[in-house]
């Protein structure tokens, strides 16, 4: 009940975007990308604004992430080491005044990956702590979570395939020049493999409110709200909680022409229930710069950092390319 009043207070405050701000605010296309919260159905940022009619676009995204955080307790153990590097084309089309349809094709790749040098330079520059990377090998795969003598889930071979997909329905609740709230729902099938952890292994059902606002002729506000019930699916199915949540917040600033640069924070929760950081329940800042061509291409580079420390990857890589259809 606290979760679904905390979820209609943000309904309302997104409604209302709409109703004092024209508005163009894209959100960086990245979410939580933790090796197993990117598994499951939350979905990435979708547009509070949906494509005129007749209209559409599509793109491409590339997140490149590391993480490397492991902890022994005396009835618990737990390893997060290496990089997940993930590609999804994605294509979202008009259907009607009102209604939109998005569809997402992703290859998902897990290693032991070659970030672990540079991330270790990115702390000692700038006095971070390394945390766990010290007691862990370079540049090696491991994900693992053994409770007393057992060994609940272990991956330590690289894999690479074809993730989970998801197709989304988007309505257009509300838009003027202003600000714009779209609704969306998103059911993402299980085409990915929970062994080498390409995939949940299971149906996810996603229902998000996303809005915008134009604050002035260079600033802009934009947000979203998920919920998800995640279906029964293979990985820590014991474990696994039946619905997860996350809110997304950031603005852009219009730095010059057709340059954006954005900030937004991600907060998702726990989509495990282990007491470890394999649950995912996190904070994540993304920075990045949007570069919109005369010729209708978009341009998305960015970089993401934990708030909480060990929660999710300690860095994520974003490169992503649009073109209106």
């Amino acid at each position: 009940m606290r979760q679904a009043g905390r979820l209609c207070t943000w309904a309302s405050a997104l409604t209302c975007l709409a109703q004092v701000a024209p508005a163009h605010a894209d959100p960086i296309l990245t979410r939580n990308q933790h090796p197993l919260v990117a598994l499951y159905g939350l979905p990435l940022p979708l547009a509070a604004r949906l494509p005129g009619a007749g209209s559409g676009n599509i793109g491409a995204t590339l997140n490149w992430s590391n993480i490397a955080t492991t902890d022994t307790t005396d009835r618990r153990s737990y390893t997060l080491d290496g990089e997940v590097f993930e590609v999804r084309v994605q294509a979202e089309h008009a259907v009607g005044e009102r209604y939109a349809v998005q569809g997402q094709l992703a290859w998902r790749q897990l290693s032991g990956g070659s970030l672990d040098s540079l991330v270790e330079s990115w702390h000692d520059l700038f006095g971070m702590p390394n945390g766990s990377r010290g007691r862990l090998p370079e540049d090696a795969l491991l994900v693992e979570y053994r409770a007393g003598e057992s060994t609940l889930l272990r991956v330590e071979d690289d894999s690479s395939g074809l993730a989970d997909l998801p197709l989304s329905v988007g309505y257009q609740l509300t838009a003027s020049e202003r600000g714009a709230v779209g609704t969306w729902l998103t059911l993402k099938v299980p085409t990915g493999r929970a062994e080498d952890l390409t995939g949940s292994g299971a149906v996810d059902v996603a229902l998000s409110l996303a809005g915008e606002r134009q604050l002035s002729d260079r600033w802009q506000l934009f947000g979203q709200a998920n919920v998800a019930w995640l279906g029964q699916g293979d990985v820590l199915e014991d474990l696994q909680q039946d619905f997860a949540g996350s809110l997304l917040a950031g603005t852009t600033w219009k730095a010059w022409r057709g340059l954006d640069l954005t900030a937004q924070l991600e907060a998702n929760t726990a989509v495990m229930d282990t007491g470890t950081d394999l649950d995912g329940d996190a904070v994540v800042l993304t920075l990045g710069g949007r570069y919109r061509t005369n010729s209708g291409w978009v341009w998305d580079l960015g970089v993401s950092e934990d708030q909480l420390a060990d929660a999710s990857p300690d860095i994520v890589f974003l490169l992503a390319v649009r073109h209106s259809l």
